[in-house]
Formats: structure tokens, sequence, C-alpha cells
């Protein structure tokens, strides 16, 4: 099946995910009732915490702080000071740092443990999968225990962050709005914990699933992105000049990342050319599914949808699908007229900074899946996509983004590019 509308008609019946696949991330996490499980078990939590995102982004320009964004940036300065910095790995930071501050709060920023916690996390996450094989629990290998021990320490860490967001909680109701994002002690998490965080483990694992799955999906993003940029100094330098034009011609403090077309552009371009992952993997656990097309899949089938090569499928993208072209998600405003003229060709794409653009929905092609689709969409699309936005809105303001020299003497990452952020002169 290739028709993006069959695959979307699927995606949105099949709400469950096969039982079997959730061993790992029980394993690691524990008992979720976000994650892994029937669609009827989870809708209500993620009904609740989509309502809690859509929330933090009424009325906002930007939805990660300033405190965020500086945080971040002296990481990078950091980093900068030893030299040049791998590409997954400050890709990986700061969208722990994003989720971290997006749950806590800025308590998170000031955690002594956040480190250590990110290492934790990540590690933990690698090798459940090798754990969960088993066909039955490896009691007997200590490498099976020391791996628990870790997962133990995980949790008491969690417990610990969201502890000491319950103590700052009084201080940050006082605060400016607009300095954090939410807090653990928000209404979703607050009804999850019931007032009691020792006595339950659930709410723990749904918060450790949050911040795992958003950084998996984070991180994908800010990688592509930055590696999309280093590749192309022409879009850099474009959406540099469209950063500045928009914080000149704002009343406001801080910039409205809205008006930033191409930025945006690019985010959804790079999220169709590497989604968070490249498979989904859905199943009706209760109910056979009839598509639109009158196909019948029995339940209990496990569905897998290719969803990057469905990205780079040349039939719902044009002929240039497998390349990086920001202009296919804007178009020309034609002057006096409500039509709009289709920029996705190259040679036809004009300078944005000079020209009215309008910016496609990436989601009116059916084929547009870095997130998912239908019930088991990613409830934190739209705040990842905006968060990412105001991040790099700040950060090229200040840097510009190149790939390290010596790559091209052969030099390669163990893990990924090795890219410079360069100080911008003022």
């Amino acid at each position: 099946m290739k028709d993006p509308t069959l695959i979307k008609d699927m995606l949105l019946k099949a709400g469950d995910k096969l039982p079997s696949i959730g061993k790992a991330f029980r394993l690691a996490f524990g008992r979720s009732s976000l994650f892994f499980c029937s669609y009827d078990q989870a809708q209500k939590g993620r009904e609740s915490l989509a309502m809690e995102l859509d929330d933090k982004l009424l009325g906002k320009a930007n939805v990660i702080s300033k405190n965020v964004v500086n945080s971040i940036m002296q990481g990078v300065d950091a980093s900068m000071s030893i030299g040049s910095v791998d590409c997954k790995l400050i890709s990986q930071h700061m969208a722990f740092t994003i989720l971290g501050t997006s749950l806590f709060g800025d308590t998170f920023l000031a955690w002594s443990k956040a480190t250590f916690y990110e290492e934790l996390l990540m590690m933990i996450a690698k090798d459940a999968s090798f754990w969960a094989s088993y066909r039955f629990t490896p009691f007997w290998k200590r490498g099976f225990w020391r791996y628990q021990s870790l997962c133990t320490d995980l949790k008491c860490l969690t417990l610990d962050i969201v502890q000491q967001c319950g103590k700052n909680h009084k201080l940050s109701c006082h605060m400016d709005r607009n300095s954090h994002i939410g807090t653990a002690n928000d209404k979703f998490f607050s009804q999850e914990l019931g007032g009691d965080i020792n006595a339950r483990e659930e709410p723990c694992g749904n918060i450790m699933g949050l911040m795992f799955h958003g950084c998996i999906a984070t991180t994908s993003l800010i990688g592509s992105i930055l590696e999309r940029l280093v590749a192309d100094a022409e879009i850099q330098d474009k959406i540099y000049s469209e950063i500045m034009k928009v914080k000149q011609g704002s009343v406001r403090e801080d910039q409205d990342v809205e008006e930033m077309l191409l930025l945006l552009a690019t985010i959804y371009e790079s999220a169709r050319l590497l989604p968070a992952g490249p498979l989904l993997q859905r199943c009706s656990l209760k109910d056979d599914l009839i598509l639109k097309n009158g196909m019948l899949i029995p339940a209990g089938a496990l569905l897998v949808v290719p969803a990057q090569l469905l990205q780079m499928d040349g039939s719902s993208w044009g002929s240039d699908a497998s390349k990086f072209n920001p202009y296919r998600f804007l178009s020309k405003a034609v002057k006096g007229s409500d039509s709009v003229h289709d920029t996705s060709s190259t040679e036809e794409a004009a300078d944005p900074i000079q020209c009215s653009f309008v910016l496609n929905d990436p989601n009116d092609n059916a084929a547009f899946l870095p997130f998912g689709s239908g019930m088991r969409t990613c409830v934190g699309q739209k705040f990842v996509f905006r968060g990412v936005a105001t991040l790099f809105a700040s950060l090229l303001e200040h840097y510009e983004v190149r790939l390290h020299p010596q790559l091209g003497n052969g030099s390669k990452s163990t893990a990924g590019p090795e890219i410079v952020f360069a100080r911008r002169s003022r």
C-alpha cells in the first residue's frame, strides 16, 4: 500500500501497539499509562497532556524562555572553548534541556544532577532492547541486575527532580508566566501523581517516558537541522537575514518565530528528510479494520509504515524528493489576489526576505509523518516545532554553524559530524 491517504486512514483507525513491543519500555521505566498500552487505556492521559501543551502555546511568541536559550548557548560556548562539537551529542543536550525545562521549569536548570540524569537516561534506553530480547527475563545474568540497578537510580532521580519542583512551586507561581513552560506540579502531573509521588510507580514511568520519547524525537530534529544548515550556507544566510528583519521590525522584546517563514520551512523539511523514527508500528487489538478502499485488516495484525520512505517518495514530493528544499513548504503570494504560487521548484525559489510568502501547513500533505499520525500521533508535535524554532532563532542570531574544516581531510566522528559554532560579529 503506497497511497498516503489510505495509510493515514489506517493510522487513524489503528490506535494500539502490540503488547510485546512495550517490554523494553517497561524494563527501563516501569508501568506507564501513556506508552505501549492499548489506546483505550492511554486516551485520557494523552488528551490531558495535549490540552496542557496547547495551553502553553496560546498567546506566546516563543515557547521556551530566555533562561533556557541562554543556558544552551552557554553550553555551546563552553564546548567551543575546547574545539568543535559532535553534532549528535550537542543536539541531544539541547533537546534534553528543552524537554527538562518543559516538564520541570527553571528548577531543572539549577538541578545539580541534570547532567548525570541525561547520561543515565540515554544509557538505559540504549540497552533496553537487548535485555527485552530475552524470551524469559534473564534473572541469572549479573548484567541484567546491574541494568535494573541503573533503572532504579533513574527512578530515584526522577522523584528527586519532582520533589525539587514541589519545593519551588510556590515561588514559581509568583514568577512571570513567560519565564517557564511548566512544572511537574502542573495540572497533568498533579493528577497523575495523586499527591503521593512515592506511593505509585506509574507517574514516574510517564515522566521518564516523556523525557525519553521527547528527547529522542527532538534530538533527531535538531541534529537534522544542523546538518542541513552546515551543508547549505546560502539557506543559513537567508534565515539569518530573516531573523534580523523580524527582530528589527518587532516592538516586542522576544522574537515571534511565526513570522520566520523560511526558518519554519527549514524545520519542516529537515523533519521530512529525517523523521524521528523510520518506521511506525500500529495494530488494532480488539476490532478488525476496514479502510476507505474496502480493505479488511484483521484484529491483532501488525501494521508497519515506512515513514522515511514515504516522506521521500517522488509521487508525493516531486522529482527532487530526496533533496533538501525548504521552499516546498512555501508559496509566493500573488499581489492583488488571494491565490498563491507554488515555489517548490528550486529554480523558481526567490528570496523570502524580498518577496511575500505564505507558509504551507505540512500536514496538508498526507505523506508528512515525522511525528506519526492518527490516534497515536505525537501530542507534542506543535510544541516541539515551536520550541525548536525558538531555539534556532536565537542560535542563528548569534552563531554561524559550520562543518569542522578537518572533515575535509578524511577525519570522521564516531557519533555524528563535527561542527563549529562561530560567533557572529556585531
